[in-house]
């Protein structure tokens, strides 16, 4: 299914828990599994005394990544491998995910906090303004696997439409158990269900049995998403994002964002092609 998995890990908390879900991942499906680390050079050019702050970041992400290849090697990837990426995180982590043709990028989400969080963007979503590799966002231990279960919300929209037909490769890959969960926003509203029924046709016209959940809108989306996952003991939840920029993304926010934030499972989020400006 991805072929190369690069995952990319900082010493972090939930750095150690996406040293464990990448190895679960690339072992279920033989995938080649690659453990990064991006150091910036801007960051590190300064001396303190005869040993540079380059020489010491290096020196400190070599054992991170040889912590995380043992981690790989008892868990039964003995070719796993590491590198330590220069440039800007996100610059670097993208380059080399597109160099290695990797067809999965996992990284961990910490908790951002204060008054400034809106303005702050987290490293998945500074990947996804640059590229369309799907990525596999980690809060939280991984409690099973990736694909036995899988929970996906949609709207009646061209967007969710992407998410579903890509929930539906990893299903038929990996034989996976679907949720189709849409919100209804109110007793008259139609299309709620309606994304629904197209949703579980495709999943019939690839033979992919599913069920499929019509909640009430309340104030918290995102939180019944992340709940009817623990309740479903779902392995994952699948999300397309728009990946709104600028004052939009200040008023209306992210679904797909919040959920990641909120969600005690992986979340795997794809977006739509890139569009570049020619100005």
């Amino acid at each position: 299914m991805f072929d190369h998995i690069v995952a990319v890990i900082d010493g972090s908390e939930t750095s150690n828990y996406v040293i464990g879900e990448s190895v679960t991942i690339a072992r279920e499906d033989l995938d080649i599994l690659t453990f990064c680390i991006s150091i910036d050079p801007a960051l590190t050019a300064d001396n303190i005394g005869p040993t540079s702050f380059e020489d010491l970041a290096t020196e400190l992400s070599q054992r991170m990544l040889n912590n995380a290849l043992r981690t790989a090697q008892s868990g039964g990837l003995p070719h796993a491998t590491g590198t330590i990426l220069q440039g800007v995180e996100a610059h670097a982590v993208v380059d080399f995910a597109r160099a290695q043709n990797a067809g999965l990028i996992v990284l961990g989400l910490a908790p951002r906090l204060g008054v400034l969080r809106p303005f702050i963007r987290s490293l998945a979503e500074k990947l996804l303004l640059e590229t369309t590799i799907p990525l596999c966002v980690v809060r939280r231990p991984t409690r099973g696997t990736l694909n036995r279960r899988i929970l996906v919300p949609i709207v009646d929209d061209e967007l969710s439409h992407m998410g579903v037909t890509y929930a539906l490769r990893l299903a038929r890959h990996f034989r996976s158990k679907f949720f189709f969960l849409a919100i209804q926003d109110g007793p008259g509203d139609q299309s709620a269900q309606r994304a629904l029924d197209h949703a579980v046709h495709d999943a019939a016209q690839a033979e992919i049995s599913a069920e499929q959940l019509l909640l009430p809108r309340d104030d918290g989306v995102w939180n019944s998403i992340a709940h009817n996952a623990d309740v479903l003991a779902c392995d994952a939840i699948v999300m397309a994002t728009h990946m709104r920029q600028g004052f939009p993304r200040f008023v209306d926010g992210s679904v797909t964002e919040a959920v990641a934030y909120c969600s005690d499972v992986p979340v795997v989020i794809v977006r739509g092609p890139l569009t570049v400006s020619t100005h």
